[in-house]
């Protein structure tokens, strides 16, 4: 095996686990592959405190912010999650930071020699979930914060089954129906299949059909539930929170939930309003993210179904009010456009639908951009332009009056724009 010596490198090296991603998702022996991989890197789900995080919507901004609270203890914090944004060292951080290329290649090296002994090659997504819990074993982190890639009760992450393990339950709705199920009772049975005997687990109540699959997944599994609900959990807290986009309070305040379970099981201290309020400053990478570039405004988020785009377009318009922005989107070939477009096409002044095709966990594509335009067209008077190439739909979006400008959608055309010569 050649050397790793730079993270691409490192991209070549896990390269020829991508196609396997296509073959096996959805597949439910998925951890009949990762078991074995786990058991020759030594079990490291073994060895530590795990916070894990499944749902549908919010679970990549509650896990950040959970491990934000856990650093803010004075704990030493894994996290791992997916997709990446900027670099494949963000599914390995460290105390609220990415392992720095150099120790990401030395230490994947090594790990990819226990993966060639592994009697199934795994997936680019298992290859790099266990790797990340090998590395924070290596690195003796007091807590790992684990979100789950797709689902739960299959997901590669549900090798954790300690029973401290904690659970945080999101948002539930539909997404990846084909592979989870089309209804929001299946998907729920998917997502509370992270829980295992005794494990605490956290969340909002959700609706009656989605609470009676949780419930009795819980019971069964002797695993105590807490519910709550956000202005419970806002006056628990008493402070503003206005800074903050409103679905992410939603986030924070359940995270902040858990903490306070956690600040009594493990005696860890209770934090400043100082401390709490800089993990509220958290720039989750885009969701809600916003950048100046000359006299504009963009704000990035990767809304990406009907349930993520409600909360977005919501939230927006608290932060902007009377804000019509330029929009441009892209969404993944595959997803729910139907449900998306109406709620984006209600916040706009204009719509550019642009494209994308790259690699990440598996190769994915845009969906056809004439399709997504199309259906802007059925709902609204806007004006709506298709531009194939990403950089000159972005050159499209800023040339135009808006002060605000939004690019939303996909988080793989979030991830090629932001290393874009106008958003670097």
């Amino acid at each position: 095996m050649s050397k790793i010596r730079t993270i691409k490198d490192a991209e070549k090296a896990l390269f020829p686990y991508i196609p396997l991603v296509a073959q096996l998702t959805g597949k439910d022996t998925t951890l009949e592959r990762v078991k074995p991989l786990a058991s020759l890197a030594g079990h490291p789900e073994n060895q530590l405190r795990v916070i894990h995080i499944a749902g549908t919507s919010g679970k990549t901004s509650t896990a950040y912010y959970m491990a934000a609270l856990l650093r803010a203890a004075g704990k030493n914090v894994g996290l791992t999650v997916s997709p990446h944004i900027d670099s494949i060292t963000e599914r390995v951080q460290i105390n609220g930071r990415p392992l720095p290329d150099e120790q990401f290649c030395s230490e994947l090296e090594q790990f990819l020699k226990i993966v060639k002994t592994a009697p199934q090659a795994p997936s680019f997504f298992e290859l790099l979930y266990v790797f990340s819990l090998w590395v924070f074993a290596r690195a003796k982190v007091d807590y790992a914060v684990v979100e789950t890639g797709m689902g739960g009760l299959f997901d590669a992450t549900n090798i954790v089954t300690r029973p401290d393990k904690i659970c945080i339950i999101t948002d539930i709705g539909l997404d990846h129906t084909h592979i989870l199920g089309d209804t929001v009772e299946l998907i729920a049975k998917q997502k509370i299949g992270i829980v295992h005997s005794h494990n605490p687990v956290f969340m909002y109540n959700q609706s009656e059909n989605i609470m009676a699959v949780i419930k009795a997944w819980t019971d069964q599994h002797q695993a105590p539930l807490t519910l709550t609900d956000e202005s419970t959990e806002h006056q628990y807290y008493g402070q503003d929170m206005s800074g903050m986009p409103a679905y992410q309070q939603r986030n924070w305040l359940l995270a902040y939930r858990t903490y306070r379970f956690l600040q009594e099981r493990d005696q860890l201290p209770q934090l400043s309003p100082k401390d709490l309020a800089d993990s509220q400053d958290l720039q989750v990478p885009v969701r809600m993210e916003r950048l100046k570039v000359g006299s504009k405004t963009i704000v990035m988020d990767g809304a990406h179904n009907a349930q993520k785009m409600e909360a977005f377009v919501q939230s927006f318009r608290k932060l902007y009010p009377g804000i019509q922005p330029a929009i441009l989107i892209s969404l993944k070939q595959g997803k729910d456009f139907q449900g998306v477009v109406p709620i984006l096409a209600s916040l706009a002044s204009r719509i550019i639908v642009t494209t994308f095709k790259t690699t990440q966990d598996l190769p994915v594509k845009s969906m056809d951009p004439s399709k997504l335009a199309n259906a802007f067209k059925t709902v609204s008077r806007l004006p709506v332009q298709i531009i194939a190439d990403q950089q000159t739909a972005l050159d499209a979006l800023l040339a135009g009056d808006e002060v605000i400008c939004v690019i939303t959608g996909s988080f793989y055309l979030l991830s090629q724009l932001r290393r874009s010569r106008l958003l670097a």
